[in-house]
């Protein structure tokens, strides 16, 4: 018994350490990507990493807060909380403010913020209430029809922004949960079928969103037969990362944030990581990325609490999705979707949402 509570002791400990390593390997990342930009924004090059600062510091707030608290007393507030996460989805779409194509921020006077990524801890809280035994619903098919009602409904909202991306990250973090949950295995594999159904269908919804795809299927970015277009952020991530070589270029002498690469503070900050660190560092930066997301399953697979389980398992699968969809867009792998890297890239709605879902994973669970 003495030596499963030592393992747990330990098992959250490293989890804890690597995602203090991944925010703080983020600061400087944002640091220097930001720069330019914060310049030509804010006549201020530290601008956007003070902003950054301040939403990891709101985060950490809100996590020392959240964890004092009896879960059970979170979950009475849920409804409302989720209600409250509808209207403003749906308002979103009308009086949201639309950069690039999408209507995916609202602004409350000089604060900017992103409703989906507030979504993701309301949603991973409600499917793990009502997949675990704290929902009394016994039948297997009604616990999935109840886990997945609210978020099928958040996710068809955030996919009309269009936010196809944090659509099936969503989509993703349910699953998972089910999969960690005590329902019968036959339920998730019909949902996997049906997901993958769906996701094909709504990726041909949209003219660009189609066009994206042909593109990156037909490798056309590869054959060097376009460079613009949807192919220029692409060549670009890997010009940034090849220029590093293997020792990089070094902290803070990043070419690519000069305007070359688009966005290189956020959805292709891993291109920094290699332009400025090399390829040893990338590797590194993977290994530390690596060690996170497994400490999370194994805590999940080891937790006895069903609430905390799913809450675990649900965080898991939220950064290990977004990081596969990340990183692999970086380097063409996977077509670009214009989505964060979690603890490192530059957002503080992204930001404080993580802090808030591992603020519930270590709430009390003391009746």
């Amino acid at each position: 018994m003495k030596a499963k509570t030592y393992l747990n002791e330990y098992l959250f400990k490293i989890n804890r350490i690597s995602i203090a390593l991944l925010i703080i390997f983020g600061v400087f990342l944002v640091s220097s990507a930001t720069a330019v930009e914060s310049q030509r924004i804010y006549s201020d090059s530290f601008r956007m990493i003070s902003i950054h600062a301040v939403a990891i510091f709101i985060g950490i707030l809100l996590f020392g807060i959240i964890k004092r608290v009896n879960y059970l007393y979170i979950i009475k507030f849920l409804n409302p909380i989720v209600i409250l996460m509808l209207v403003i989805l749906f308002i979103l779409l009308t009086f949201g403010i639309n950069l690039g194509g999408s209507t995916r921020w609202l602004n409350i006077g000089s604060l900017r913020i992103q409703p989906s990524e507030l979504a993701k801890p309301i949603i991973l809280l409600w499917g793990a209430t009502q997949l675990s035994n704290h929902h009394i619903v016994q039948n297997d098919f009604m616990k999935i029809w109840r886990a997945g009602f609210i978020p099928g409904l958040a996710i068809i909202l955030i996919y009309r922004q269009p936010d196809y991306s944090t659509s099936i990250t969503i989509a993703f973090i349910i699953f998972v949960q089910i999969l960690f949950s005590k329902v019968k295995f036959i339920y998730p594999l019909l949902m996997s079928i049906a997901a993958g159904f769906l996701a094909l269908l709504f990726l041909g919804s949209e003219t660009y969103r189609a066009g994206r795809w042909q593109v990156w299927s037909d490798k056309i970015c590869d054959q060097g037969l376009e460079l613009l277009g949807d192919c220029f952020q692409v060549h670009q991530s890997r010009i940034a990362i090849s220029s590093g070589g293997m020792f990089g270029l070094g902290p803070g002498t990043s070419r690519a944030r000069w305007g070359s690469l688009p966005s290189a503070y956020s959805d292709f900050i891993s291109a920094i990581i290699g332009e400025e660190y090399g390829f040893l560092g990338y590797l590194i930066f993977i290994f530390i990325l690596s060690v996170c997301i497994i400490s999370f399953f194994l805590l999940a697979i080891r937790e006895k609490n069903e609430f905390k389980k799913l809450i675990i398992s649900g965080i898991g699968a939220w950064i290990l999705f977004q990081s596969i969809l990340n990183l692999g867009a970086s380097v063409y792998l996977l077509p670009v979707t214009g989505i964060v890297l979690p603890f490192v890239s530059y957002g503080g709605t992204a930001m404080v949402s993580i802090f808030v879902a591992i603020g519930i994973m270590h709430c009390r669970v003391d009746d």
